[in-house]
This record gives structure tokens, C-alpha cells and sequence, in this order.
């Protein structure tokens, strides 16, 4: 027999329903904290303040602006330049247009208090049309593109948009950050260049084209770490999973290198053959320079696609649970301590109902992480079929709406604007506690692994690849040439 056991708003608890067991006779219900039920945790609530009187009736004078600013906000992203290939062609969005809202004066001014976060010349309130136009051209239809306005929580979507357009300009990465994106480039083409030469026989799912997934991954661990995060928990599919285990989670390239040899990664007197190299995986504690070391667990991947993604949230939980109750803090929230972090493929992301079954349970108190980051390495193809043949949505992302989790997408081809992305996703997470997708649009130099032809089925999109420059290649001509790194440096 059950009974609906229910609590009240107290401190940081929302209002629940949990199902308890009945016991009959003179027994006492059993309790676990103060919660009623165990393992019942909600995370850190967070509120943004509204509009001031003043902004409101700004907002209220100003209509044609407010249209105009939240048509960007809403459909900006159709007008970004996300397609390193530029195999898509960019539509014509109307509701864009500053004269469709009868803003055709570009030298009018206008007063963007509580309509735009941006800082316009003297300190001044008042912008010409003009400069808004290019400020909302620059901000949403760059390299990146956002699609918060699905949320249904006003103060989310206040968050974001502020948020984007106030840090709109603060996005210049110091020459150490740049120097080290480029060693982690570098690191991941040279890793992938000896193992097609050394072993071309091999199926190892490198991650040529995708290389600036590896920074969003540095990025996210570094922010994890300056934020008194201790535990990672990353679930991985086989792209590029040997290039990060290698190159930023201190895997032993000897160890690699015996069992691409043959061998099992166990001693020769042990009864065990191992797994393949696509499973194995590495658990380091990594040091960014803050006092306690960030240890990043790598789960085991099953060779079926996605299935690794409910076992991130269920070890995160789990571990999540021991942490709440080891710490002393009575301020310890979910999401303090530990972060989950699932990388997709793009045709599973959208495909495989295992993700959408996990998203379900994202939200829930006795399942949540208190926000799991999502990376999908987009090549734009899964195995042979094009993105138009094999999804109905317009993103691959799209599912992540189910939850109205916040999305990024941002182009491969520009690692510190990945880079951005990645820190705005994690200032989200951290604030709302949450889910929140990055769409790495890239592209898959070689076909579904190294043994394949990709032309034969892809002739257009291969020919593009093949006569383009990689990813580490590109930025270090830029580096090059904004005097970050000299010809001796690149040459090391």
C-alpha cells in the first residue's frame, strides 16, 4: 500500500510528491533527511531580476526595436555561418530586416535601455540603428549561433540574452590560452598523421576535422576545475576518443601501442583479452593550477551508440550522493562538486531513443545532475547518409528541446569561438543547473572510419574536404600572423 507523501517550499526545496511504503500496526515510516524521502535533491534555485518600471515603459515606447531585437534572439541562428564546408545555403530571413518593423531610418536614435545589452560610445543609453543592426548582425549571425528563446523561464531567457550581448566583446583570449589551443591542435594532427602511417589498417575513429573538439573539452575541464568542481564524469563515443585519451587525459601512448599490436591491456598471465581500442578509457586527475586537482573519470563505451549516456547520469549520481553525504558543508548543492559530460555523434544524437529517454530524466530530484554538458560532434553525415536524409528536424540538436535545454551551435573551423561557446554553456549550467547542448558543427575528414571510401557516396562533400586546409593547419596560420607564435615555434 502506498501513500503520496508531499513537503512545502523550504529553503532551496520545491514542492514535491514522492511515493513512500506503508507500514501497518505500531511501526514508525522510515525517513531519510530531512528531505522525506532519500536521495531527494534539488539544486540551487536562481532568480533574475525583472525590468525596472523605466525599462518597461522604454519597451513599451520603443516596439519596433523590441521586434526587431527579439527576431534576432529567436531566428538569428538561420543567418549564422556555421557549415565549415559550406555545403548549406544560408536562407533569407525577412524578419531580420530593421525596415520590416519600420526602422529604415539607419541614423535615428533610440534609447536601448532594457531592450539591448550593449555598451555604445560615451557611455551613452541611445544608439543609432545602424549600430544596433551591426551589434545584433555580430552577436547572432556569427561563427555561433544560440537558441534559448524555446525556454518557458523568463528569467532564463533574460539570463542568456544579457548575458551574450554583455559579453559580446569580452571574448579575447590571452596569447598563453592561444598558444595553448595550438599545442593541443597541433598535438591531435600529428597523434592522427602517425597513426594513419604507423597503423592504416587499424579502424581507430580519429578526429580530423572535429580537432576543436579537444578544446572544448580543455576549456570545459579548465572552468570545471576554477570552479571548485573535483569529479567529471565523461561518457564518449569512438570518434576522437583516442586523440582525447592520448592528448589531454594522459593515456600512455606506449600502452596504446601494445594493444594496437595485438595484445590485451591486461599482464600476459591473466586469462582476459580485452576490449577494443575504441572502449578503453582513462580516469587521470588533471591540475589547471588551482588548489585541488579535477578527476575526470572516463567511462567504459559499449560499441552501441549512445548506450554509455544513462550510465554518465547514473555513476554521476551515485558519486554525487557519496560526495552530499561525505561533505559537511550544509551548503553543498548538486552540481558543486561534480559535473557530467556526454559527447555525441550526430546521427545518433537525433536518432538513438536512449537520448531522449536520459534528457527525460535530467530534471528530476532523484535523478539530476544539477546539469550534464552536452557536445555533439556534428560531421554532417552518419555513416553514408546526409543530414537531410536522415532527420526531419532542422538541427541535429533539436531533440534537446524535449527539455528546453539551451542550444550553441558555433563552426569548428574557429577554435577560440568554441572555446566561447563552452563558457557560456558552463556559466548557464552553473547558474540554473541544467542541461545544456554545444552543436560543434565540423566535418569527418575520412569516412566512417579509416578503411572506408567516403567519396564513393559523397563525392561533392569530399571533394571540398580533400582540397581544404585541417583545423590545427588554419589556426596556426593565424597564430602566425597576429605574431602569437613565430616560424620557429610552429616548427617545434
Amino acid at each position: 500500500m502506498w501513500r503520496i507523501a508531499q513537503a512545502k517550499l523550504r529553503g532551496n526545496t520545491l514542492t514535491f510528491g514522492s511515493r513512500l511504503p506503508m507500514v501497518s500496526g505500531p511501526k514508525l515510516r522510515r525517513c531519510y533527511n530531512e528531505d522525506v524521502a532519500y536521495g531527494y535533491r534539488v539544486p540551487k534555485q536562481f532568480e533574475y531580476p525583472d525590468y525596472s518600471p523605466e525599462q518597461l515603459k522604454n519597451r513599451q515606447q520603443q516596439a519596433a526595436l523590441v521586434c526587431l531585437v527579439d527576431a534576432y534572439r529567436s531566428v538569428g541562428h538561420r543567418a549564422t555561418d556555421l557549415d565549415p564546408l559550406h555545403l548549406q545555403q544560408q536562407p533569407s530571413i525577412p524578419e531580420l530586416n530593421p525596415a520590416r518593423y519600420g526602422l529604415s531610418n539607419m541614423n535615428e536614435q533610440f534609447n536601448i535601455d532594457g531592450i539591448l545589452e550593449m555598451s555604445p560610445k560615451g557611455g551613452s543609453k541611445t544608439a543609432s540603428i545602424a549600430e544596433i543592426h551591426q551589434t545584433l548582425v555580430d552577436i547572432y549571425c556569427g561563427h555561433v549561433a544560440f537558441e534559448f528563446e524555446h525556454i518557458p523561464d523568463t528569467a532564463e531567457r533574460r539570463w542568456f540574452a544579457d548575458y551574450i550581448e554583455s559579453t559580446s566583446n569580452q571574448s579575447a583570449l590571452d596569447s598563453d590560452k592561444k598558444r595553448r589551443f595550438h599545442e593541443l591542435l597541433v598535438r591531435s594532427e600529428t597523434f592522427d598523421n602517425f597513426m594513419q602511417k604507423k597503423f592504416g589498417q587499424v579502424k581507430r575513429y580519429g578526429l580530423e576535422g572535429a580537432e576543436s573538439a579537444i578544446i572544448a573539452l580543455d576549456e570545459l575541464f579548465s572552468l570545471c576545475s576554477h570552479s571548485g568542481i573535483t569529479d567529471a564524469i565523461l561518457g564518449m563515443p569512438h570518434r576522437g576518443r583516442l586523440n582525447i585519451l592520448v592528448d589531454l587525459l594522459k593515456y600512455p601512448p606506449r600502452a596504446l601501442f601494445h594493444k594496437l599490436q595485438g595484445n590485451a591491456e591486461f599482464p600476459d598471465d591473466l586469462p582476459a583479452s580485452g576490449d577494443v581500442i575504441s572502449h578503453i578509457s582513462s580516469s587521470p586527475s588533471l591540475n589547471y593550477g588551482c588548489k585541488e586537482d579535477l578527476n575526470v573519470t572516463t567511462l567504459h563505451n559499449p560499441s552501441h551508440l549512445e548506450a554509455v549516456n544513462p550510465v554518465v547520469s547514473g555513476y554521476g549520481r551515485a558519486k554525487q550522493m557519496y560526495l552530499y553525504d561525505k561533505n559537511t558543508d550544509p551548503g553543498c548543492a548538486l552540481g558543486d562538486r561534480l559535473i557530467g559530460i556526454q559527447i555525441h555523434g550526430d546521427a545518433a544524437f537525433s536518432g538513438q531513443g536512449v537520448i531522449m529517454e536520459t534528457l527525460g530524466l535530467s530534471n528530476l530530484p532523484h535523478f539530476s545532475l544539477g546539469g550534464t554538458i552536452h557536445v555533439i560532434i556534428n560531421n554532417q553525415i552518419g555513416y553514408t547518409t546526409p543530414a537531410t536524409n536522415a532527420r526531419s528536424t532542422l538541427y541535429t540538436s533539436d531533440v534537446g528541446k524535449l527539455v528546453n535545454t539551451p542550444i550553441i551551435h558555433v563552426n569548428g573551423d574557429y577554435p577560440e569561438e568554441v572555446a566561447r561557446a563552452m563558457r557560456i554553456a558552463f556559466e548557464y549550467r552553473k547558474l540554473f543547473r541544467k542541461d545544456v547542448i554545444i552543436d560543434l558543427v565540423t566535418f569527418r575528414r575520412w569516412g566512417h572510419n579509416e578503411l572506408d571510401e567516403p567519396s564513393f557516396t559523397q563525392p561533392q562533400m569530399y571533394n571540398i574536404i580533400r582540397a581544404r586546409e585541417s583545423v590545427p593547419k588554419v589556426y596556426e596560420r593565424k597564430m602566425m600572423e597576429s605574431g602569437v607564435i613565430t616560424d620557429a615555434d610552429a616548427k617545434q
